[in-house]
């Protein structure tokens, strides 16, 4: 006997139509699947009806009505999983897991499934913090109440879905020793200062930061949902072989995995470049790769890398010296190969060296510098041939996510800045130009990002003129407004639905007795289903005057706390 529980709205609908399948179906061969990782496969909508007929025979009996098949989704389950499913025709739900047909549930490694998919969740902390890692057993321990919970690096872990879901993640075998709470929202300031969340990918928003387990991240370049704890498993399995069940019907049945690599798209962004005095003298005598050796694999990973450089390439450029004490600089043509080897997808074009070679040597340099980054498939904005050229936005999809980029010079000298018939950067004029496109982009789709040749000085805090300028460009809604001007890693904030970094500091260029441009960052940003979700960012100090790598952990916690110490000023700044 069929036993039916009590549905929500979505699941009566399984219920419609229960006998068209055995009408249709009763002579399909048995069939045979593999199990197999499905994450990225939408369902599959069913086949439509076909009208079956029957010769008339005088000596036929009467065929009896096969029984509808019967199909059991665990109750562990949260019902958004099954929105998107289509009806499967002639089948009807039993809350008895014995008398199921199929049967979708949280996969173990007890039974073989048919199909598998994965809901990826992530870990989150505010984002100023400081921890990068934890270990599984560590969290394992904290949230079952099995250690000190004076030592956890948390107070608290939330989320918002289902406890025994969450519970069942962490500790399938013992869900009931999990100590986690509900939360209301995704809301931090309405928690403790230091508690963590457990939510589901899809739901990430920049102002988490997404803390890796045992090493691993859903934000990892290659990421395996199969090796990653948070990680749920979602399989449909036959109870035993139905003649009835096809591969399109399994298929429609698996939740899609929320997941989805081909929704997500990387950026990297950098602050300061400029090949020239002694970061040129290295690259000629080392070699013009040399700077990027400890860099290379990471600005290569990202879908789309970023490279602010600010000087032009000349093909008469002097060989570097390293000695030299001016500011005029040019880039000899071979270095554009550093660029290349990093994987540079886009160049911005704010810098204030751009016409120095126009000053010095009274040629325009920029229309063959141009040349050189199409020449190399390298897009650039913020700087051009004219004033119309170097303002308009740089548009870009990718994965289906709409990014476009724009900036400007604000800082001069003037001779850097483009005319109606002159190259140079985009001047940032009265900065309403600038606001009226990002609002443009925004009514448009495109996520807009913000990058600024702004007021140069040696602090990690955010000054009062920068903030003036800045904040208003995330109101008129940029999702990211980044100082490129600054030689010093600076403060950050979440303003205005944006996130704001008023200086990345410098990433190949040479300041020997500025020890505080030494240390600088990298950052990582991720877009997933037209939003940007998160980012990460990475610390670079630098080596013989040419040459970043990352910090090792102490040097990365202390320079962090450094700069999120500056941060938190901004946060009572009104």
């Amino acid at each position: 006997m069929i036993r039916t529980y009590r549905l929500t709205a979505l699941r009566r609908k399984i219920i419609l139509l229960t006998l068209a399948l055995s009408l249709i179906l009763t002579a399909c061969q048995n069939i045979s699947i593999n199990a197999a990782d499905t994450n990225t496969a939408s369902p599959t909508a069913l086949p439509p009806t076909a009208t079956a007929t029957k010769k008339s025979s005088p000596t036929s009996s009467p065929t009896p009505t096969p029984s509808p098949l019967r199909l059991f989704l665990s109750p562990d389950l949260p019902d958004k999983l099954f929105e998107g499913i289509p009806t499967p025709l002639g089948m009807v739900l039993t809350a008895n897991l014995d008398d199921a047909d199929v049967i979708v549930e949280i996969a173990s490694g007890k039974q073989t499934y048919d199909l598998i998919s994965h809901q990826v969740y992530a870990l989150i902390a505010p984002f100023f913090t400081i921890q990068d890692d934890i270990a599984l057993k560590d969290l394992n321990t904290w949230l079952t109440g099995s250690d000190d919970q004076e030592k956890a690096p948390f107070k608290a872990v939330y989320t918002n879905e289902s406890l025994r879901l969450i519970k069942l993640l962490v500790d399938p075998t013992h869900p009931h020793r999990v100590n986690i709470s509900a939360a209301t929202s995704n809301d931090f300031s309405a928690l403790p200062g230091s508690s963590w969340m457990i939510l589901p990918f899809e739901e990430l928003e920049p102002e988490f930061k997404v803390i890796s387990i045992d090493g691993i991240s859903p934000l990892d370049d290659d990421f395996d949902p199969t090796e990653y704890a948070l990680s749920l498993p979602i399989g449909v399995r036959l109870s035993a072989e139905e003649p009835g069940i096809t591969p399109e019907i399994l298929n429609a049945l698996l939740p899609e995995s929320n997941f989805k690599p081909d929704l997500l798209t990387s950026l990297i962004m950098t602050g300061v470049t400029a090949m020239a005095r002694d970061t040129a003298f290295v690259m000629s005598t080392e070699g013009v790769l040399y700077p990027g050796t400890n860099i290379r694999n990471v600005m290569r990973s990202a879908d789309l890398t970023h490279i602010s450089n600010e000087v032009s390439f000349y093909e008469d450029c002097p060989f570097p010296d390293p000695d030299y004490e001016g500011f005029i600089f040019c880039s000899d043509p071979e270095y554009i190969d550093l660029l290349v080897d990093l994987g540079t997808d886009i160049v911005e074009l704010t810098g204030n060296h751009n016409n120095d070679v126009r000053a010095v040597y009274k040629v325009d340099s920029v229309p063959y510098t141009l040349d050189l980054y199409r020449e190399h498939d390298m897009q650039w904005y913020a700087g051009g041939r004219n004033l119309a050229e170097a303002k308009a936005p740089l548009k870009i999809e990718h994965n289906g996510n709409k990014l476009a980029f724009i900036g400007c010079n604000s800082y001069g000298p003037v001779m850097a800045w483009a005319k109606t018939d002159s190259s140079g950067a985009a001047p940032c004029e009265d900065w309403e130009w600038l606001k009226q496109t990002i609002a443009k982009l925004k009514q448009e789709g495109y996520l807009p990002i913000v990058t600024l040749q702004f007021q140069e000085e040696y602090l990690h805090t955010a000054t009062s003129i920068a903030i003036r300028d800045f904040r208003p460009l995330a109101e008129a809604g940029a999702v990211i407004v980044n100082g490129s001007q600054s030689h010093v890693g600076k403060a950050l904030e979440f303003y205005s639905d944006a996130l704001i970094h008023y200086g990345l500091g410098n990433l190949f260029f040479d300041q020997e007795d500025f020890y505080i441009t030494y240390d600088g960052f990298i950052q990582k940003h991720f877009f997933y289903q037209g939003r940007h979700i998160s980012t990460q960012l990475l610390t670079i100090t630098l080596e013989d005057t040419a040459k970043p790598r990352f910090m090792t952990p102490d040097e990365r916690a202390k320079f962090l706390q450094v700069i999120f110490d500056a941060s938190a000023q901004l946060r009572s700044t009104p």
